[in-house]
């Protein structure tokens, strides 16, 4: 698996990277347009850019 910040992620994989259990939180950022989605084929769904993934994510300390 390649990673590069133009990436597309599904809904379950971007919860993942913010670790979420479900997608249903991801689909709430997107309905306040938080997080802006792409659709790269006409019947496919709509998928989301690591890069803005990655910029809601916050690091969290390991002692």
């Amino acid at each position: 698996m390649y990673c590069t910040k133009d990436r597309l992620l599904s809904h379950t994989e971007a919860a993942y990277v913010l670790g979420y259990k479900t997608y249903r939180s991801i689909n709430n950022l997107i309905e306040k347009k938080i997080i802006k989605t792409y659709q790269t084929h006409p019947k496919g769904r709509k998928q989301i850019r690591l890069s803005q993934i990655m910029k809601l994510a916050k690091p969290i300390k390991i002692p």
